[in-house]
C-alpha cells in the first residue's frame, strides 16, 4: 500500500475524517489510516487514482504524499530543506524547474519554527540549484503543514474544487425553500452512505432534493425521493432536472414511515428527517417519525447497505437505529446554534 496524507477542513475534524474513510472504503481496495493529527490524515492504501479522493469529498481539503514527518522545532529546518532539495533533484523532468511551497498551520498551537522563513531558505538553497520558487508555473507543488508541535513536508497531489458547491447552493436552484442543508453537508452525508457509481440510493425526506442530488452527481443509477410536502413533491424535481439526467431519478409524495419501495432495492440511504426550526414533522414528532420511518428502511434496504441520518443530540437519535436492528458504526456531533446539536448517525445493515 502507498503512503498518503489529507489535509482535513477545520470546520469539523471528525465528520472531515469519517468521510475519509467513508470515501477509502469505496475507492480503495484496502487501507489503514496511520495517524491523526489536527487538520492532518496520514494513511496507507492501494487506490489506483487518489484524486478520487478529493473530486469525491467535501470535507477533505488536499491529498498528497508524504515526504517527511518532523518535531516542529529549530532543529528539524535543516533537514527539511535537505530533504525538499533531494526531492525536487530527483523529480526534475523534462528540465522544469519551477516549484511552489504551500504553508499552512493548523490550530493553537505554539511552533517554534518560523515558517515563512524556512520557505525563503527552501527557496534560496534551490536557486543555488537551478530551482525557481513559482505559484503559476510550477510543475511542482510542495506542502508544509504544522499541526500539534509536529511538522509535514509533501507534494500535492489533488486539492478539493469548492467552486461547484457554491454553483449549487439553494439560493441558486430554480427551487428554493428554507431550511436545506448545504451541498457541502449534503455531500459528506451522502459519501457516509457509502454510495457506489452505479449503486442505488434513497432519501425518504428527499426535500428540495439537496441529497438527491450529490449522489446523482456521484454516479449513482438509481435515485428514489420523496416527501409528505406537497410543495416538496412539486419543486424538488425542478432542481433534480437541473443537474440530474433524466431516466435515473424519480420524485413521489410518500410517507416516509411507509416506504413504497421494493425489498432489498437499496444500497444506500442519506436523509436528514424533520426535526429543526423550518420543518414539520406530520404531527408524529421526530422520534416517532424517525423510529417508523427506520422500520421500514430496514426492509427496503440490501445486506450490508448503509443508511446516515441526523437528529438532535439531546433526543439520542442512534438508539433508534440500534431499536431497528442496524449496527451503528459512527455518531457524529456538529454544533448548529445555541439550542440545537445535530448527531450524524452512520449505520449498517446486516
Amino acid at each position: 500500500m502507498e503512503r498518503f496524507y489529507a489535509i482535513l477542513s477545520g470546520e469539523s475534524p471528525t465528520l472531515s475524517l469519517e468521510e475519509l474513510k467513508a470515501i477509502l472504503d469505496v475507492e480503495s481496495r484496502l487501507y489503514k489510516v496511520e495517524g491523526f493529527l489536527d487538520g492532518l490524515a496520514i494513511f496507507h492504501a492501494e487506490i489506483d487514482d487518489p484524486m478520487l479522493i478529493t473530486s469525491r469529498a467535501a470535507f477533505i481539503k488536499e491529498v498528497g504524499l508524504p515526504l517527511g514527518l518532523y518535531r516542529s522545532s529549530d532543529t528539524c529546518a535543516s533537514k527539511v530543506v535537505y530533504d525538499t532539495l533531494t526531492f525536487l533533484e530527483a523529480s526534475v523532468l523534462d528540465g522544469d524547474k519551477e516549484f511552489w511551497i504551500d504553508v499552512e498551520t493548523r490550530g493553537p498551537y505554539r511552533h517554534s519554527l518560523d515558517l515563512a522563513g524556512l520557505r525563503s531558505r527552501i527557496a534560496s538553497e534551490a536557486g543555488k540549484k537551478g530551482f525557481k520558487l513559482s505559484k503559476r508555473r510550477a510543475a511542482l507543488n510542495l506542502r508544509i503543514f504544522a499541526t500539534e508541535g509536529a511538522m509535514m513536508l509533501g507534494v500535492t497531489l489533488s486539492r478539493l474544487e469548492g467552486r461547484s458547491f457554491i454553483e449549487r447552493s439553494p439560493g441558486r436552484r430554480p427551487f428554493f425553500k428554507p431550511g436545506p442543508l448545504s451541498p457541502r453537508l449534503s455531500r459528506a452525508f451522502v459519501n457516509l452512505s457509502r454510495l457506489q457509481r452505479g449503486g442505488s440510493f434513497a432519501d425518504p425526506f428527499c426535500g428540495t432534493g439537496g441529497f438527491a442530488i450529490e449522489a446523482c452527481l456521484l454516479g449513482a443509477s438509481r435515485i428514489a425521493c420523496g416527501d409528505l410536502d406537497w410543495a416538496m413533491v412539486r419543486g424538488g424535481p425542478l432542481n433534480l432536472s437541473r443537474y440530474c439526467p433524466p431516466g435515473i431519478w424519480f420524485y413521489s409524495a410518500w410517507n416516509a414511515a411507509k416506504l413504497p419501495l421494493s425489498s432489498n432495492s437499496v444500497d444506500s440511504i442519506a436523509t436528514d428527517p424533520p426535526y429543526g426550526r423550518s420543518t414539520t414533522t406530520g404531527r408524529m414528532g421526530y422520534l416517532s417519525l424517525t423510529r417508523a420511518f427506520l422500520n421500514t428502511a430496514v426492509e427496503v434496504l440490501r445486506s450490508e447497505g448503509w443508511i446516515v441520518y441526523a437528529g438532535p443530540t439531546r433526543m439520542s437519535p442512534e438508539t433508534l437505529a440500534e431499536d431497528a436492528g442496524l449496527r451503528v458504526v459512527k455518531v457524529i456531533e456538529m454544533f448548529v446554534h445555541g439550542s440545537l446539536t445535530r448527531s450524524i448517525v452512520v449505520a449498517r445493515f446486516g
